[in-house]
């Protein structure tokens, strides 16, 4: 009887031990993929609202296949990549698609040129790889959706361990990395063109300029604005009064936390009668994030060269033509004699025998007086 009894306690406690053996020699096969299969990554594009954010496209790089060595599954860098100096197990260690890992498989597949997988992000901001051999991928976004942030490239495995099985259909939604708006701002400025004296020609042109304090601040895209990229600066050339705008500038996350300040001015021409405007106008924008809203967000303000706040930026020129003194006014000339057609040349010899008969009658007065 004792020795029944030590038999059935070495049994229970051989029943003991091997049961935890067992559930890890079942989970160890649940974790080990079937080689034979293929799968797919799914990714949806969202903001931090959950809103769809499409176009753009998305690129997928096989960095490491997954193989079978000795029963467990690794990863071995795959021939593009054996350079690159990754360290895999940080596949195995780190949460939100690896980022660093994520980050430098990007930028050497960038810089080598190494060919991936690229698909379109469709209207709903979502973007299948179909038919992918297993393994380690990374996922960078290629080109942008209109007006958004690139998403931070992540890595992510096929198949993927859901914490209780494999998972061969992959879907990524990286929600840490949400896409984000670019912030983008048009500098507004006001051309005014005040007549003193005269009439200004409509055809007058006016140039002004848009400089940075530091040549690599974001610009507006110069369209046909003349840029120097020795300054940064950027000219437009307008044409009399109005509203005019240098065009879009857009800041991203790697603004975010930086101050960006312009200097913006009239450019002194040689047009006639114009006295321009001398004003310089400092522009300062402020890049901040909303984590609650998940946008970032810019603080704009205006100075004059008097360090003055102001509200908006304008410049008026003063158009002022010298008066011209009007010649003086010539004397009137008098009046001619009209021409009657009269003859005048009787009168004299009509006088000179008047005068005759006169001192003839005057000399038979005296003689009859004698007589």
């Amino acid at each position: 009887m004792k020795r029944l009894t030590t038999i059935l306690l070495a049994l229970i406690m051989m029943l003991v031990l091997s049961t935890p053996m067992a559930a890890n020699a079942a989970e160890h096969d649940d974790r080990q993929p079937d080689y034979t299969k293929t799968g797919s990554i799914a990714v949806d594009i969202t903001t931090a609202k959950g809103e769809a954010v499409n176009g753009g496209s998305l690129t997928a790089y096989l960095v490491a296949d997954a193989v079978n060595k000795d029963g467990d599954n690794v990863f071995v860098l795959m021939e593009d990549f054996k350079d690159s100096g990754l360290d895999l197990s940080a596949v195995e260690t780190e949460e939100n698609g690896s980022p660093k890992l994520a980050a430098t498989a990007a930028a050497y597949a960038a810089k080598e040129g190494i060919k991936g997988k690229t698909v379109t992000v469709d209207e709903k901001g979502h973007a299948v790889f179909p038919d992918l051999t297993l393994g380690l991928y990374v996922v960078v976004q290629a080109e942008p959706a209109q007006g958004y942030e690139p998403i931070r490239p992540f890595a992510v495995t096929v198949p993927f361990w859901d914490g209780s099985k494999l998972v061969y259909d992959v879907t990524a939604n990286p929600k840490p990395e949400s896409a984000v708006a670019l912030a983008k701002y048009d500098p507004p400025m006001e051309k005014l063109v005040v007549e003193k004296n005269g009439k200004a020609p409509k055809d007058s042109k006016f140039v002004f300029r848009m400089e940075p304090k530091e040549p690599w601040y974001p610009m507006p895209d110069p369209g046909e604005a003349t840029y120097d990229p020795s300054t940064g600066s950027l000219t437009i050339t307008v044409q009399g009064a109005g509203s005019y705008e240098f065009g879009w500038m857009y800041y991203g996350k790697n603004d975010i936390g930086n101050t960006y300040q312009y200097d913006v001015y009239e450019v002194k021409g040689d047009a006639a009668n114009y006295e321009y405007d001398t004003q310089i106008y400092t522009m300062t924008i402020e890049v901040t994030y909303d984590e609650t809203a998940g946008e970032i967000k810019l603080d704009v303000k205006y100075t004059d060269k008097n360090g003055n706040e102001v509200d908006t930026i304008k410049f008026t020129n003063i158009y002022d033509e010298p008066s011209v003194t009007p010649p003086p006014t010539p004397p009137t000339p008098p009046t001619p004699i009209p021409d009657t057609g009269q003859l005048w040349w009787p009168v004299p010899l009509l006088a000179a025998a008047g005068l005759a008969l006169v001192a003839f009658g005057l000399i038979r007065n005296r003689r009859e007086k004698k007589a």
